[in-house]
């Protein structure tokens, strides 16, 4: 019987950053339960919040008001879950209760509980897999960007691996999460799990599933003692028991880091979860710096899936489509669909001004401008359509870099008779055919296709290695491997325009010494991964207080500019990271909710490591 309960408020309110002491009625003493959603009444306003109970303490000076109700009589947050939330709220300098409305679904009362019961299947026996052996605890593994057939089923290497790590874990009684950055990617390892008889097992966390269909996977993993849970970013706090296994496929995929508030990454949340007993494998088929220096620092362990590699030949900068690339594609249009990555969709990636030659930006934002599929002058950034040049004002426009759209144009003149399709991130997947099928894509859009494509080409390789942020090289080449991916097992790769000393280190797989080179770059001049940043925003004299509360602390000012809108960007050392994120954490609660104006206003705003703010 319960008196007495702390709750933390399911709020991003810093102010409501703290356990919360309320009395237990008499009604709901003998239900109450650690990690119960509650609703109680906070503050003067009449509408209920809700949170979580966290601990049931023997008594209380601080409880003045009752419970009002309990959401749900099944506990929804763990032990661990508490622990971990906790630990990630301080390391991002967020309020507890942001991080707990990530990790726990919304209450859903009209489903029934026998709608979440579900029996895991038993472990199967798998044989051994060609090029996949036993994994240490902590391990990187590179793979091949590969298919391994068995008994007639074709699938990539890592989704064998996965299989494998995730069927291990089950013989030793032990739970996985599997955290995949595409539904296409979830899609194709639970069908393997299907295939190979596990899918009982597997609790599937879909991107963009209905809210009743997550409630009803979330109850799932909590009432199993056992369970697999495949998803995207969030299902690293799935609540499973058991945990034995925590596994990360393209570690570098942007889909694996919240682009708002909190701003977390599934892979670090992945390392504090990831404790003694219970594995760690991040797998890719290129090598990230954040985990080339875990594995530099001694932290995992580097192992390879040997396969044969895949086929990769490439051309020094010279024409778009040279003509080793024009007979790849013309020989292999007969054996089955080719595919061709083009970094920008539209007809015109860039648009200049015929009239003073100057790229052409928006009046607007100052944002660049590129011509859409629908011939229209567009801004990338706010979407707004241009007129005209903003420096000269003359309306006579010339194209610059050709995009998807213009390129299966003239596609269509070099092969006729030859079926072309576009697909970009706009495009709804259709059929690919088995032959005469020219498929032109963007980064990540390609379908796959049942035996492969039988070639693939790069084109305009420049564009990639030229954006502008300094991991520029490793987004290319991560790009490009996610497409050779998709390659039957006879089939090619043309990179067309490339350096021939970096199109060498990739024909040959070697980007572990790739991820070296970069990380000794970014190590010499202390920058991430090799060091974190934090950028700030807010008022002139709230960024002056947190610029010396940090540097005291040992953190270094990379940029900071202390006009009306403020902002800095500060870098600190790993072992720094707590004190410098509890000292912000502290002083935006001191200017949080602050009024300027009329209008409320975060005094400060905090970004952990943000890749886009170097």
């Amino acid at each position: 019987m319960a008196n007495y309960a702390s709750v933390v408020v399911e709020s991003d309110l810093l102010q409501l950053d703290r356990e919360f002491d309320f009395l237990v009625p008499a009604n709901l003493s003998e239900t109450v339960k650690v990690g119960q959603r509650v609703k109680f009444q906070l503050g003067r306003t009449k509408k209920l919040a809700t949170g979580f109970i966290s601990a049931l303490p023997a008594e209380s000076s601080f409880a003045t008001s009752e419970l009002v109700e309990i959401v749900d009589e099944t506990p929804v947050v763990t032990v661990e879950i508490f622990a971990l939330a906790r630990q990630v709220a301080n390391r991002q300098a967020v309020a507890l209760g942001e991080i707990l409305q990530q990790a726990v679904v919304e209450h859903m009362p009209r489903i029934m509980k026998s709608e979440v019961q579900g029996s895991p299947q038993g472990v199967i026996s798998l044989p051994q897999i060609p090029g996949i052996s036993a994994l240490p605890e902590r391990s990187a593994v590179l793979t091949s960007a590969r298919s391994i057939t068995f008994e007639t089923l074709r699938y990539p290497d890592w989704c064998w691996l996965f299989l494998k790590a995730a069927n291990d874990a089950l013989v030793q009684g032990k739970s996985s999460i599997l955290v995949l950055p595409e539904k296409d990617q979830i899609l194709q390892l639970t069908s393997l799990f299907k295939a190979v008889g596990l899918e009982s097992a597997v609790t599937t966390a879909l991107p963009g599933a209905r809210k009743s269909d997550r409630f009803i996977g979330f109850h799932r993993v909590l009432e199993q003692d056992v369970s697999i849970v495949v998803g995207t970013r969030s299902a690293i706090y799935a609540p499973v028991k058991n945990l034995g296994l925590i596994a990360i496929f393209d570690d570098a995929d942007d889909s694996l880091r919240e682009q708002g508030s909190p701003y977390t990454h599934a892979r670090e949340i992945a390392l504090m979860r990831a404790v003694s007993g219970i594995k760690l494998l991040l797998a890719g088929n290129y090598r990230s710096l954040e985990v080339q220096r875990l594995v530099e620092i001694g932290y995992l362990k580097d192992l390879s899936i040997n396969l044969p590699p895949a086929r990769i030949s490439f051309s020094p900068p010279a024409q778009r489509l040279d003509a080793a690339s024009f007979k790849l594609m013309r020989d292999a249009l007969e054996n089955g669909p080719v595919l061709v990555l083009i970094p920008r969709k539209g007809n015109s990636a860039t648009v200049y001004c015929a009239g003073c030659d100057e790229r052409l930006v928006c009046q607007s934002c100052k944002g660049p401008i590129w011509e859409t599929e629908k011939g229209e002058y567009r801004c990338r950034v706010c979407q707004g359509i241009s007129h005209g040049c903003a420096n000269c004002g003359s309306s006579k426009l010339r194209r610059g870099r050709t995009g998807s759209t213009r390129t299966a144009a003239e596609f269509g003149k070099a092969f006729p008779g030859i079926t072309i399709s576009e697909f970009t991130s706009d495009t709804k997947v259709s059929a690919v055919k088995k032959s005469k099928h020219l498929v032109l894509a963007t980064p990540g859009s390609a379908p796959r296709v049942e035996g492969g494509y039988a070639a693939l080409l790069i084109l305009d390789s420049d564009v990639w290695l030229s954006m502008p942020n300094l991991r520029a090289e490793q987004s290319a080449v991560r790009d490009w491997m996610e497409a050779i991916e998709l390659l039957s097992d006879s089939g090619r790769a043309h990179i067309a325009g490339l350096d021939p000393d970096l199109g060498q280190a990739i024909s040959l797989g070697q980007h572990r010494e790739l991820a070296s080179t970069a990380f000794r770059e970014v190590n010499s001049l202390s920058l991430p991964p090799a060091a974190r940043i934090a950028t700030l925003e807010g008022t002139q004299e709230t960024i002056s207080l947190a610029l010396d509360a940090v540097t005291k602390l040992g953190a270094v000012i990379l940029r900071s500019n202390l006009a009306e809108n403020a902002s800095a960007l500060i870098r600190f050392s790993y072992s720094q990271g707590p004190e410098v994120s509890a000292s912000l954490k502290s002083l935006a609660l001191k200017t949080n909710a602050r009024l300027v104006g009329a209008n409320k206003r975060r005094g400060l705003k905090i970004v952990m490591d943000d890749p886009g703010a170097l």
